[in-house]
């Protein structure tokens, strides 16, 4: 038979009495801000109408003064901690009794019966927050308010439900707008709607990042149970995949080979692991386990197996090898993670499969972004469901632990003040329904993430199903929760307990005992004076039964209260939408290192005034860079093409180390010349002719067009040289060089051209006395000008024979034609003497010395230009005109990649071949 709860029940508070001596309580309640306010309005009132309040409002005005310092002077701590920002010294946050500065940023809601708002400090919200109610108590709408504190922080959230219930994410897409952070809300949905779909969603690469035992971890925790002999399979599985994932993360690192759910799967038959333990490209020490792992394999012959893993047939000298044992055994191993890797790399293939991933948990971490994770609980079975959660607290237990740092050497500034997560905020991670994919490791990170600056929230209907995956996780969990907030509960054994040995007891006053007054029927009880000290809980869990949404209680320390949640009610979105990402290759480190130094010169570069020369640091132009300036600059002049310009540039460079022997613009060497590299003059040394040894290098025949043409009248390319002139009669049987030139057809591309009739030559005798070969000197690419030819008439050749040569005649460089330069100038017409028998030569008085000629240049080398040929040879067909332009485009092409193949430029049996 129920009780009559109306009748017969009285609240604990009805008989409880406040003991405390009367100047106490009243100076209680004269502080209260309602009874103050109340005093003030009343003392004005009175000035205004009463007259003779009027007569003491001096005396009033001066009372309420000092009402007002006395006021200011009471301790203003709230329940918990004071806002940020407030005036009021907290006596809550203070330490060895005195008080401290107001440091609260985290608003949960109010204190019901004094409406105190109820705040706590980025160190407390740090210690994590625990919240149980059970459905219906609000604590969607709870985790809400919390997550809202992050945003209003200008920080960031991640959020797992275990419900994947739609509306929060419409809540929360609405709440993240009303903040401008669209561009920074990523989700993983899990839900597919029981269909074979591709679910809109980000998608996550656990395996992008970490090093190899971090991930062979994060698999391990992705494995079932083994218990009895499955245990054994289970340890040289991990042995398995502990020796493969070093080989695969130094790929990534260091080849730039993406490693995801795919690529591990696929290195796990045993063709790749014998490939990967035989490439040379990964370092020793990392191929040391795989080999290590094929030699405990059972039935695994090393010889049987080539370089790319396959089984090598069998042949005259290779015997036939068992393999079946090793595949089945290997098979034995890899079957392990079957069910883990096939779950991510194909039924949430659309959010593991992927090389460049949208949600990368350092980046979410320390840029402060916000990652929804709706993990649908009805659609998946138990043991999905915990994969799901497994996989995102292993990310973010990984990224904590890159957070701790690596070094215990340095500074304080750089080892311990200037980690990452060091913020004045809290980074917020909400675990909605935690019962459902409680996983190893999360009592890990409730132990040692408040050093790393997060904030975690486990919410959960009760305690039973946050022990229901892992006990011995789950005690650990709520042990290391300092606040607690109790909604409406139902639980009547294990939460019960929990929540009355979490609130405490207290000692209180109660009433002894009622007595009727009158001693009749009609007379009424009043209590007997009487108050004794009694133990009772601080808060009762029958009246957690009672709550409503929004109400539950929250204990920090030894401080218990009745609180009305903070209710953000962000609405609904009106429109949802999945933020997508150009799919792009993560940065590189070296790059990311170099960063600052990249945007400096970014910033540098778009400002109009500044310019390389007026840098902070002047950097020196290397040699080669200035060279080729230099030698472009000198070569930019009307009569030269870009081009050649070019060219002249990079033989710029080549000079640096090979010198060149320079000229000046008439082709005569300066006193003092000297090679354009810096080196030392060379000394002069007497000409001589060259031995004729070879034949020319391209012959023409007579039967041919072109030598027809070139009989007829082949106009010269190259300007012969009063030595060769000298070489060529030598050759010949002549005697001087006047009569050689004078019976000699101009040069052209194929060697020597045979004139229709020989001319016949004087043999004379050579020079006594040798001259001197004069200096190089510098090309006209380096600022030698090109001399300007002089065109002879053609009908008026002279009657003398022609002068005598000078020495820098002799060394003039010339230009072809195929270089696209001015029309040669016109060779001096010599009338041929009579033609007498060849003579033998006179010995001559001085031993020859090889004379050192220098090869021919082009005009871009400052060569002058070579003589235009006759005038009656001028006129060619166009026939003619084109084979000689192909033959100069072939011979420009030959010159320029032969470079200095043969520096003289002439033919081994003394022919220019110019």
């Amino acid at each position: 038979m129920a009780l009559d709860q109306r009748k017969y029940e009285h609240k604990h508070e009805a008989i409880l009495r406040d003991v405390r001596p009367l100047s106490v309580r009243l100076a209680d309640g004269l502080s209260n801000p309602s009874y103050s306010t109340a005093i003030f309005m009343m003392a004005a009132m009175a000035v205004y109408i009463n007259d003779w309040a009027q007569t003491f409002g001096d005396l009033i005005v001066a009372c309420m003064f000092l009402y007002w310092i006395w006021l200011r002077s009471r301790n203003r701590s709230l329940a918990f901690k004071l806002p940020l920002g407030s005036k009021f010294k907290d006596f809550n946050n203070g330490r060895n009794g005195k008080p401290g500065k107001a440091e609260g940023i985290l608003y949960l809601g109010n204190v019901e019966k004094t409406n105190e708002e109820v705040w706590f400090t980025n160190s407390d919200a740090r210690t994590h927050i625990l919240y149980l109610g059970t459905t219906g108590a609000g604590k969607t709408e709870g985790l809400k308010s919390m997550v809202t504190n992050a945003l209003a922080w200008s920080s960031g959230f991640v959020y797992v439900d275990g419900k994947a219930d739609t509306d929060l994410w419409s809540s929360l897409s609405s709440l993240v707008r009303r903040f401008g952070r669209d561009d920074d809300l990523l989700v993983l949905n899990y839900m597919t709607g029981n269909a074979d779909v591709r679910a809109p969603s980000n998608t996550m690469n656990p395996f992008s990042s970490g090093s190899a035992s971090y991930l062979v971890n994060m698999l391990v925790s992705l494995m079932p149970e083994a218990e009895g002999d499955n245990a054994m399979w289970k340890e040289r599985a991990v042995s398995l995949i502990s020796s493969i994932m070093p080989a695969l993360t130094w790929k990534r690192d260091n080849q730039d080979i993406p490693l995801s759910v795919r690529s591990i799967r696929d290195y796990l038959t045993l063709s790749n692991v014998i490939k990967l333990s035989r490439d040379e490209a990964v370092p020793s020490i990392t191929r040391a386990g795989l080999k290590g792992y094929l030699e405990t394999l059972p039935g695994f012959i090393n010889d049987a197996y080539d370089d790319n893993g396959k089984v090598k047939p069998p042949g005259p000298d290779t015997p036939q090898y068992n393999t079946e044992t090793a595949s089945q055994q290997h098979g034995y191993l890899a079957m392990q993670f079957t069910r883990s890797l096939q779950s991510l790399g194909d039924d949430y293939g659309y959010i593991f499969d992927t090389q460049a991933a949208d949600v990368d948990m350092v980046d979410v971490v320390l840029n402060r972004r916000i990652l929804i994770v709706l993990i649908p609980a009805l659609e998946k079975s138990g043991d999905e469901v915990a994969n799901l959660g497994k996989i995102v607290s292993a990310t973010m237990k990984g990224m904590m632990g890159s957070t701790l740092g690596s070094t215990v050497e340095g500074s304080s500034e750089t080892v311990i003040e200037n980690k990452p997560t060091h913020s004045a905020t809290p980074f917020m991670t909400v675990f909605d329904e935690v019962g459902y994919y409680t996983a190893q490791g999360m009592a890990v990170m409730a132990a040692q993430a408040r050093s790393l600056g997060f904030c975690l929230v486990f919410s959960g209907q009760d305690l039973p199903a946050m022990k229901k995956r892992v006990r011995e996780e789950a005690n650990s969990i709520v042990g290391n929760c300092n606040i607690k907030i109790f909604g409406k509960l139902e639980d009547p054994t294990e939460t019960k307990d929990f929540f009355e040995k979490t609130v405490g007891s207290a000692m209180v006053t109660e009433v002894s005992g009622f007595q009727m007054a009158g001693g009749t029927e009609f007379g009424a009880y009043h209590d007997t004076k009487q108050a004794g000290v009694q133990l009772r809980p601080r808060a009762s869990y029958d009246g957690l039964r009672g709550f409503r949404e929004g109400q539950a209680v929250i204990t920090f320390g030894d401080v218990v209260v009745d609180c009305a949640i903070f209710y953000s009610n962000p609405g609904h979105a009106k429109a949802m939408r999945v933020t997508r990402f150009m799919i792009l290759p993560p940065p590189d480190e070296e790059v990311v290192k170099h960063s600052t130094s990249i945007r400096k010169l970014r910033d540098l570069m778009v400002n109009k005034s500044w310019t390389a020369m007026r840098a902070d640091v002047a950097i020196e132009t290397g040699k080669e860079i200035a060279a080729m300036n230099e030698g472009y600059k000198k070569s930019l002049k009307p009569n030269i093409s870009p081009v050649d310009a070019g060219i002249a540039a990079l033989v710029s460079i080549h000079a640096l180390e090979h010198p060149i022997p320079a000229t000046d613009d008439k082709g005569t060497p300066p006193a003092g010349g000297g090679g354009s590299g810096g080196g030392p003059t060379p000394p002069a040394t007497p000409p001589t002719a060259p031995p004729s040894t070879t034949s020319p290098a391209a012959p023409v025949t007579a039967g041919s067009p072109i030598g027809q043409v070139v009989q007829k009248a082949a106009p010269p390319l190259v300007a012969q040289k009063p030595a060769e002139i000298v070489k060529q009669a030598e050759t010949a049987g002549t005697a001087s060089p006047a009569t050689a030139a004078a019976g000699t057809a101009p040069m052209s591309f194929f060697g020597k051209t045979q004139a229709a009739t020989p001319p016949a030559t004087t043999p004379v005798a050579p020079p006594s006395a040798p001259p001197a070969s004069p200096p190089a000197e510098k090309p006209a690419i380096f600022g030698g000008t090109p001399a300007t030819p002089s065109v002879a008439p053609p009908s008026a050749p002279p009657a003398a024979p022609p002068p005598a040569t000078t020495a820098g005649q002799d060394q003039a460089p010339v230009k072809p034609a195929i270089f696209g330069g001015a029309k040669p100038a016109a060779a001096p017409a010599t009338t041929p003497p009579p033609a007498e028998p060849p003579a033998a030569a006179a010995p001559p008085a001085t031993p020859p010395v090889q004379q050192t000629q220098q090869p021919n240049k082009p005009a871009i080398f400052g060569a002058s230009k070579p003589p235009a040929p006759p005038a009656e040879d001028a006129k060619l067909t166009q026939e003619a005109q084109d084979t000689l332009k192909k033959a100069g485009e072939d011979l420009a092409d030959s010159l320029l990649k032969n470079g200095n193949g043969n520096g003289n430029g002439h033919s081994d049996n003394g022919e220019n071949k110019s």
